[in-house]
C-alpha cells in the first residue's frame, strides 16, 4: 500500500474505506495497513497506517511517527500534527487527503522518472536534492534511443553522505524501473590509479607489458553495451588517467589495447552510464585560489524558479556551470571539466537523516545475523546516532557491539523468518514481530 496512492483515490475508493473503517469500528478495532510505503522525504520510509471511529470523528494514525524533511510544504505540514491526526467527519479526512494527491506531488508527471526517484531515495538517504537531479538525468538518457554519448556525473560533498550507496543504487534502480535486467555495474577505486602507467589498468597493457593478459576495467562494455561505471575518488587520479575518459565523454568511444573476437578495437561507451566521486567541495567556484590560478571568473546568476522539466533542467544547468568552475580550479583541465554530463551536490546528512542512516545499518547488521530488522523505534536510532563521528561508517563498528549481544539472544527468530522491530531502551534492547 502507497500513502500517495491512498490520497489520489476517487469517490469509489474512499466509500470502500470508509465502509470497512465502520465496520471494523463496530468490532471494536482499527483498520490498518501495516506496512505503507511512505512518500520520498519520510522517515521511516514504511509504517502502518491505521483508521480509527470514535463517534463523529475520525482518526489517522501512524506507528512509528512520521518525520518528513522533503521539499513539499503540504507533506511537511501533514506529518507535522503527530503521530495522530483527528477528523471532525470523514469527509473532512478525504479533503485532507485529497490536498496530498500524488499527481500534485510528483516533480514531474513522467512515470519513470518518478519511479526512479522512489527508488534511489529508498537507498539514499537525506539527499532529495541530489537524488531528484540524479533520477532526472537517469530518466533522459534511459529514454535516449540512439544516445551519442554516455551519461557521465561527478558526484561530490562530505564523506559518508551517500554519494557511493547512490552510485550502487543505479542499475538496480533502472532494472526495476524498466522491468529488464539490462544494467550492470562495475566498481573501480582510482585511489589506486596514482601513477601515470596506471592508465593501462583501464584500456589494457601493451603487448610485452606487464598486465597484458589482465582484462582492463573497460573492456567491461564489450560484454555489458548498459554498464554503469562507478569510478570512486576522482581527485586520487593520475591526470593522465582522467585524460582516458575525454574521447568516451565526448564521443562515447575509445580505442582498446587489445582486438576483440572479430579483429576490432574500438569500445562503445554510448550507452552505459559512467560515475564519478569525489570529497572536493565544489560547491563555490570563487574559493580560494592557489599559487598562480587565474583570477575568479564570476558565477552564473541563480535562475528564476520555474516548474516542469524546463525549469527543472534550467536549475541544473546552473548548478553544473557553477562546480565546473570549482572542478577547473581544483586542478581538473577545463576541456575535461566540460565534457562531464552533470555534477551534483551532496548536503551533509541533517539530525533526522542520520536517524535514517542508524536504522537503515542496524537493519543491515541484522541481515547478517539472519534477521529481518525492518523497524527501529526512534528513540534508539537517536541514541545510537553519535552526536559527532567522522561519517556514519565509522559507527558501524559501535553499532555492531552494541546489536551483537541483543542479535544473539534472539536467534531463534532468524528461522520464522518474519519483520521484526527493535524496541526498547539503549539499556535494555529486544525484538518483538514487527
Amino acid at each position: 500500500m502507497e500513502f500517495l496512492q491512498l490520497c489520489a483515490c476517487g469517490p469509489s475508493g474512499y466509500a470502500l474505506l470508509k465502509q470497512r473503517v465502520d465496520a471494523c469500528a463496530g468490532l471494536g478495532r482499527s483498520y490498518q495497513f501495516d506496512r505503507c510505503r511512505l512518500p520520498p522525504g519520510c522517515a521511516p520510509a514504511q509504517a502502518q497506517m491505521g483508521f480509527w471511529r470514535t463517534g463523529e470523528d475520525y482518526l489517522l494514525y501512524f506507528r512509528p511517527a512520521v518525520a518528513y524533511q522533503g521539499p513539499d510544504p503540504r507533506l511537511r505540514d501533514f506529518f507535522a500534527q503527530g503521530e495522530v491526526l483527528r477528523f471532525s467527519g470523514f469527509q473532512s479526512m478525504v479533503d485532507c487527503l485529497r490536498g496530498l494527491d500524488a499527481l500534485q506531488t510528483a516533480p514531474l508527471p513522467n512515470s519513470l522518472f518518478h519511479q526512479l526517484t522512489l527508488c534511489l531515495q529508498e537507498q539514499v538517504l537525506g539527499q532529495e536534492q541530489a537524488v531528484t537531479a540524479a533520477a532526472f538525468k537517469l530518466w533522459a538518457h534511459a529514454c535516449k534511443r540512439e544516445p551519442l554519448r554516455p551519461l557521465s556525473l561527478i558526484l561530490y560533498g562530505p564523506t559518508g553522505v551517500g554519494k557511493s550507496e547512490l552510485g550502487k543504487a543505479v542499475a538496480p534502480a533502472l532494472n526495476r524501473c524498466m522491468g529488464e535486467d539490462r544494467y550492470r555495474l562495475v566498481w573501480t577505486e582510482l585511489n589506486t590509479f596514482t601513477q601515470p602507467h596506471s592508465v593501462y589498468r583501464l584500456t589494457g597493457a601493451p603487448p610485452g607489458y606487464v598486465g597484458y593478459d589482465d582484462p582492463p576495467v573497460l573492456e567491461a562494455v564489450r560484454r555489458c553495451p548498459y554498464t554503469v561505471f562507478m569510478f570512486d575518488e576522482l581527485d586520487k587520479a593520475h591526470p593522465e588517467v582522467l585524460k582516458v575518459f575525454m574521447s568516451i565523454l565526448d564521443e562515447g568511444r575509445c580505442t582498446a589495447r587489445q582486438e576483440d573476437g572479430q579483429n576490432g578495437r574500438e569500445l562503445d561507451f554510448r550507452r552505459s552510464i559512467l560515475l564519478f566521486t569525489t570529497n572536493t567541495d565544489l560547491s563555490d567556484p570563487a574559493g580560494r585560489r592557489l599559487g598562480f590560478a587565474p583570477p575568479a571568473e564570476k558565477a552564473p546568476a541563480p535562475p528564476a524558479p520555474a516548474s516542469g522539466p524546463a525549469g527543472l533542467a534550467r536549475r541544473l544547468y546552473q548548478a553544473d556551470e557553477s562546480a565546473r568552475l570549482a572542478l577547473t580550479r581544483s586542478g581538473v583541465l577545463r576541456e575535461i571539466a566540460g565534457r562531464f554530463s552533470g555534477l551534483i551536490g551532496f548536503c551533509p546528512l541533517d539530525d533526522n537523516a542520520r536517524w535514517a542512516v542508524t536504522a537503515k545499518q542496524i537493519a543491515a547488521l541484522g541481515r547478517e545475523y539472519g534477521l529481518r530488522v525492518t523497524q527501529v523505534a526512534p528513540a534508539i536510532a537517536r541514541a545510537l546516532t553519535p552526536g559527532e563521528a567522522i561519517s556514519p561508517r565509522s559507527t558501524v563498528p559501535m553499532l555492531e557491539g552494541v546489536l551483537t549481544p541483543v542479535f544473539l539472544s534472539h536467534a531463534p527468530l532468524a528461522q520464522q523468518g518474519a519483520p521484526l522491530r527493535l524496541s526498547g531502551t539503549v539499556e535494555h534492547m529486544y525484538l518483538t514481530p514487527a
